[in-house]
C-alpha cells in the first residue's frame, strides 16, 4: 500500500498530462464567472435570449419606423441651417487702405503687400 502523495506521484510520471488538456489557461482556472459569484445574468442587466419575442416583421418595422425618425430629423437639422444661413448677415469688406495708412501698416506688420487690405 502507497501513501497517497507517492500514488499521485507515480501517477503523474506513469501518465502524464498534456498541457493542452490541462483544462486551460490560468486565468480561465482562476477566474469565477457571474453564476459562481452567486449571480444570474438578469441581475447584472442583461436580457435573457428567450425575451427576445419579436418577430422578424417587427423588427423590419420597428428598424423602418426608426430610420424614418432619423431621416424626420436630419432634414429639420438641414432646414434650420438653410434657414441661419440665409439670415446671416455678410461680413462687412475690409476698409481699402491708400496712401499714408497703406505705408504705415506695411511698416508695423512687416507683411507688405501680402495684407489683404493693401
Amino acid at each position: 500500500m502507497e501513501s497517497n502523495k507517492q500514488e499521485k506521484y507515480n501517477l503523474m510520471h506513469d501518465n502524464p498530462v498534456a498541457k493542452h488538456a490541462s483544462g486551460g489557461s490560468w486565468m480561465s482556472k482562476h477566474s469565477k464567472s457571474a453564476f459562481q459569484m452567486g449571480h444570474s445574468p438578469a441581475e447584472m442587466g442583461h436580457d435573457s435570449p428567450a425575451k427576445n419575442t419579436e418577430t422578424p416583421a417587427e423588427r423590419r418595422a420597428r428598424k423602418k419606423r426608426e430610420m424614418e425618425e432619423s431621416n424626420k430629423k436630419m432634414a429639420e437639422f438641414k432646414r434650420k441651417k438653410a434657414e441661419e444661413k440665409a439670415n446671416a448677415k455678410p461680413e462687412p469688406k475690409p476698409k481699402k487702405l491708400r496712401g499714408l495708412e497703406k505705408l504705415a501698416r506695411s511698416v508695423k506688420n512687416q507683411f507688405g503687400d501680402t495684407d489683404p487690405r493693401n
